[in-house]
């Protein structure tokens, strides 16, 4: 009776043995790809950006002509901090950065487009009430910035834009810019007036109306009654 446990034993032994050997064949080898095992092997603390498009942004991004604004959200691998931006894209490919700032930031703050003129459009950065309108006038197939100022009125679809340049400094000059005519001018004949010198010419004027022919602009206060007509 002993001799037949003992042999019972070692039989069951060989058996488990014998199964265990064919598991092991039956196990698929993985592959790991070249790509993979650089991944394994590359230092963590790379210096690079890891951007990530994300959506949605609080202002319209689509552009004429196949131009978008691309708001992304990401990472600097060096410092940790997260980063926000807005690049000027056709397609697939980035053009420019326009902005970039620390996340979270308002989105007016990081900019948005305030006029769409096809071939350029406006790029506008607002900072709260009562502030300007920070403008550049970008060209979209390089994103080269063509203006800079602050807006003071605008029609959109006869693409004309009234800005000012150098805002609060000596050499400050209200502009009347006709994109449709290529064509701009150096308005003065409201730089004397209650209201400039109250509250500034950014708060005193006005586009009235836009037609082929001419541009009238007119005061934007009750103190002044001035209107003024200016050719295309």
């Amino acid at each position: 009776m002993k001799r037949n446990t003992i042999l019972g034993f070692v039989l069951f032994i060989l058996f488990s043995c014998t199964n265990h050997k064919k598991e092991i064949k039956n196990v698929t080898p993985i592959k790991v790809t070249e790509s993979e095992n650089k991944k394994t092997t590359e230092p963590e603390n790379i210096s690079k950006l890891v951007k990530s498009e994300i959506e949605p942004y609080d202002f319209d991004t689509i552009l004429k002509n196949g131009y978008h604004l691309s708001y992304r959200v990401y990472k600097d691998s060096v410092e940790g901090d997260s980063l926000q931006s807005l690049t000027l894209v056709k397609g697939n490919r980035d053009i420019k950065t326009l902005s970039e700032s620390s996340y979270p930031m308002l989105h007016k703050n990081l900019g948005y487009i305030g006029a769409d003129f096809g071939d350029s459009f406006l790029f506008v950065q607002s900072y709260g009430s009562g502030n300007p309108d920070e403008m550049q006038l970008i060209k979209k197939v390089n994103g080269i910035s063509l203006k800079e100022g602050v807006i003071v009125d605008l029609k959109e679809d006869q693409k004309v834009l009234l800005y000012i340049e150098n805002l609060h400094e000596a050499n400050q000059e209200l502009r009347l810019l006709d994109l449709k005519n290529k064509t701009e001018k150096l308005i003065t004949d409201f730089n004397n007036l209650s209201c400039t010198n109250d509250g500034g010419l950014r708060n005193c004027v006005k586009i009235d109306t836009v037609t082929q022919k001419e541009i009238v602009i007119k005061t934007d206060s009750e103190e002044d009654h001035i209107l003024k007509r200016y050719t295309r």
